[in-house]
Parts: C-alpha cells; sequence; structure tokens
C-alpha cells in the first residue's frame, strides 16, 4: 500500500525551504518514507459531486488516482505548504479537499498521525506561516488524525529573486529589511540555518517513530 510515513509538499519551488523541511521530519523518523511535490501533478479541486460517497473513490480523473493509495497507505502524513497572502497555497489546500474521498462511513484518516508544515513571512502583523500551519492542522482535526503537533519557518518573499524587487512599488522588500540598496545573499533565508525550527522537526520525526513503533 505504501510507505509509513508519507510527505506532501505544495511548494512549487525546486528544493524549497518547504521541501527541505518536510524532508527534516520524515528524515528524523528513520523509517521508510515517500515524498509528493505536487506541483509535479495535476490534482484539481474537489468538485462537490460527492461521487465517492459510497466507495471512497473520487471519480475526477486526474492524477490524483496515482497518488491515493499511497496517502491511504501511509500511518503518518506530514503535509506542508507555504503561505501566499498570509494563507495556505492552493496545492496543499486541493490536496486536503481530495482526501475527503477518504472520510464517507468509513473515516479511513482515523488514527494516522498528523504533522503540520509550512514556510511563510510572519511579519508585519501577518502571521502567514502560523495560519497555513494552523489550517493544516485543523484539517487533520477534522479527517480524525492525531496531530503531533506542527512546525513553522521563516520564508523568502518572491520580490528578493523576482528582478524588481528593490525598485517595484510594490515590493515587500522595504517592508521587511527597511530601505536598502540592493539585494544581498544574507536577506535570503533557509530553513538549515533555523536553528530551533530544525531541532523542532527532528523532535516530531522522532515522535511519529515512537507512536508508529507503539502500535507494532
Amino acid at each position: 500500500m505504501g510507505h509509513k510515513v508519507l510527505g506532501i509538499s505544495g511548494s512549487p519551488i525546486k528544493d524549497s525551504n518547504t521541501d527541505h523541511l518536510i524532508k527534516m521530519v520524515l528524515q528524523a523518523t528513520e523509517m521508510g518514507w515517500d515524498f509528493i511535490k505536487l506541483s509535479e501533478l495535476n490534482i484539481h479541486p474537489c468538485n462537490a459531486c460527492k461521487g465517492c460517497v459510497s466507495d471512497n473513490q473520487c471519480k475526477q480523473i486526474d492524477d490524483w488516482q496515482g497518488i491515493a493509495d499511497r496517502v491511504l497507505g501511509a500511518r503518518a502524513l506530514v503535509i506542508g505548504g507555504y503561505a501566499p497572502y498570509g494563507s495556505l497555497d492552493a496545492r496543499t489546500k486541493a490536496f486536503m479537499e481530495r482526501m475527503y474521498c477518504f472520510r464517507h462511513q468509513k473515516a479511513l484518516s482515523k488514527g494516522k498521525l498528523g504533522v503540520a508544515v509550512a514556510v511563510g513571512i510572519n511579519e508585519g502583523g501577518i502571521p502567514g506561516a502560523d495560519r497555513a500551519a494552523e489550517q493544516i492542522a485543523h484539517f487533520m482535526r477534522m479527517e480524525q488524525m492525531e496531530v503531533l503537533g506542527r512546525v513553522t519557518a521563516a520564508g523568502n518573499v518572491p520580490c528578493l529573486s523576482c528582478g524588481y524587487g528593490i525598485d517595484c512599488p510594490t515590493s515587500a522588500i522595504p517592508w521587511i529589511f527597511g530601505k536598502v540598496d540592493g539585494i544581498t545573499e544574507d536577506m535570503f533565508k533557509r530553513v538549515e540555518d533555523q536553528t530551533e525550527v530544525a531541532e523542532l522537526a527532528i523532535r516530531l520525526g522522532r515522535e511519529i517513530r515512537e507512536h508508529l513503533h507503539k502500535q507494532i
């Protein structure tokens, strides 16, 4: 059916901070794990057609059919997204919506372990990463999963790499860094450099392992 622990990333950026943070949790489990990058798949939001209510099988034809068994077979899910506009990204939200097909009558996600991961900007009064992580954790609770915790990290605004970040009138760079003359390497945040974040991710991964060993 699949690996015991499955990580899902909603970030479209290759080797993103979101990917790295999810994999920190996965690697710390020291168990068999799998990783899905949603931007490499074509997964639509739920159509609310209720075609899944009798057999728990989604009737939309897209890439969901290729990962449904991996999701269902995992005993722990590490779901991670990022926070554009201070809220959870669309790919991660669509993925969670599609898990709705497992809910009816049998509550097939009940008892799975869950860790919520989010990367974003928690500055200027906009709790982006915190809000996104709570959206994921709330989804897990609604599916009767056991949420072990959540971990958030500081990410990078697109303005740092778009090419117009210094002069653009809507740039977030002055808002975050103040008035600057140029973009420097030290402005970019890496999950690996956020010590407390990395420590929490590793702890959550170990908690997954401990809980799963108790279930054996």
